[in-house]
């Protein structure tokens, strides 16, 4: 070991250990302090030393737990999670690290069933809540998708992601007000959010005030200079208006971000051809099926604009 390497509690306690090797009280606290700094092999390997000395010490199991969660070990995790819940079933942190890890899993069912347990036995946590509303969308039952994102918010008011997904269930619902309030408080606690921004735009777009959506979108993609469908939508808006050079501009914008997007070049095609540019029309079509792996559509409808606008040429 690297005295030099490693913050000074650490050096204090191995030197304590080389005066006491078999005060456990004192392992136990190098162990701890070595995952709280991010040593993780070594933290594991006192871990594992305490667990052979203590098999049923629910934070010793808890801990091994942590590192292998920390190591991205979901098996390993799960199991001493579980040992940690069967010593100690009251803990809430002890479930939800065990339902996280279920979560984490695909263990849809029984990742709810601790959740559930988990505020059962702390109502006030507002991530099991979170979670839990995450897991229903999955499950396609909305209203308790619903109750969970809404207690969430309830919990903690600044939680961007979940008043994000409870607009989203409110939008579902029709209850449009509901879900712009809360992408608007989104806004006010996260400026930077562009998600927010696009779906106010997409809302009021749908209500008709395209002037006022075009703007949202305009900031989405400020924020956000890789969000295709933004622009794609202020390419369409600028359509309606009859400006298909502001049309193109905002796809070829998105093209400095997403040059080999198949989708924005089939988008820009789509505009020449229709004001009649076929060279142009041909080069973007060729450069969507060149990168024919990002397409939104079948590759068969761009073979066949091409082709029907190669012979369109031939016939001139």
């Amino acid at each position: 070991m690297n005295d030099t390497k490693k913050p000074e509690i650490l050096n204090e306690l191995e030197k304590l250990i080389k005066i006491n090797p078999s005060d456990i009280k004192i392992r136990a606290s190098y162990a701890e302090a070595l995952l709280y700094e991010g040593f993780l092999d070594e933290s594991l390997e006192q871990h594992l030393q305490l667990f052979r000395i203590f098999p049923k010490n629910e934070e010793v199991c808890y801990n091994i737990g942590i590192i292998y969660e920390k190591q991205k070990k979901i098996d390993e995790a799960l199991n001493y999670y579980e040992k940690a819940v069967n010593f100690c079933p009251d803990d809430p942190d002890f479930r939800y690290s065990l339902a996280f890890m279920l979560d984490k899993k695909g263990e849809i069912d029984r990742a709810i069933e601790e959740y559930k347990k988990t505020i059962t036995l702390d109502n006030e946590d507002s991530n099991a809540h979170f979670n839990l509303g995450c897991l229903y969308v999955k499950k396609k039952q909305s209203e308790l998708t619903k109750k969970h994102f809404e207690t969430a918010v309830k919990l903690n008011p600044d939680d961007v992601y979940a008043r994000f997904n409870l607009a989203f269930e409110y939008k579902k619902e029709g209850k449009i007000h509901d879900a712009l309030q809360q992408y608007h408080e989104i806004i006010k606690l996260s400026p930077d959010y562009s998600w927010a921004y696009y779906n106010i735009g997409c809302i009021l777009f749908e209500q008709g005030n395209i002037d006022k959506a075009e703007s949202f979108f305009k900031k989405t993609t400020e924020l956000n200079p890789k969000d295709v469908e933004a622009f794609k939508v202020l390419s369409d808006i600028a359509i309606t208006k009859n400006n298909h050079e502001s049309a193109i501009n905002y796809l070829e914008t998105a093209l400095i971000q997403n040059p080999e997007n198949g989708n924005i070049h089939y988008y820009i095609a789509k505009i020449y051809k229709k004001i009649n540019e076929t060279e142009d029309a041909l080069f973007h079509l060729n450069k969507a099926l060149q990168n024919k792996e990002t397409l939104s559509m079948a590759e068969e409808i761009v073979v066949r604009e091409l082709e029907e606008l190669v012979t369109s040429l031939r016939t001139k």
